[in-house]
């Protein structure tokens, strides 16, 4: 059972912020937790940037991202990646590679993803997801 007290936060709540997407807040749990992944895929929108004023903005993204102590891909993440990898295949199911390595991030450690991102398939076992 995850627990639901931490979340960890999806890349596209950092967008949502940056973009003025409504979030809801009373979905997202008490604390919150952030990837390396996302701070890879925020970093990533920094450097794409067309135009000053999207990189400032992303930047300003970016920074509020690494106010979190961003949580690592370990031994225990790179396990629960296979076995979800495993699982997404097992069941003709589909996830971009940066979200399975989020979603076992969070598989990892108990918590659910927290997402706007409609990429996080139902029905995995481990997996839970919550959508703000």
């Amino acid at each position: 059972m995850a627990d639901l007290t931490v979340g960890l936060l999806d890349t596209s709540i950092f967008i949502a912020r940056e973009t003025g997407r409504p979030i809801d807040l009373h979905s997202v749990p008490l604390e919150a937790a952030v990837s390396t992944v996302t701070i890879g895929e925020l970093r990533w929108g920094v450097l794409m940037a067309t135009d000053d004023e999207a990189r400032s903005r992303r930047l300003d993204t970016l920074n509020a991202a690494q106010r979190f102590e961003p949580i690592v891909i370990d031994e225990r993440v790179a396990a629960a990646w296979a076995l979800l990898r495993q699982r997404l295949k097992g069941q003709g199911l589909k996830m971009g590679v940066n979200d399975s390595w989020i979603a076992a991030t969070a598989i990892a450690h108990g918590w659910p993803v927290v997402t706007q991102d409609l990429g996080f398939p139902e029905g995995i076992a481990g997996l839970q997801v919550v959508v703000v």
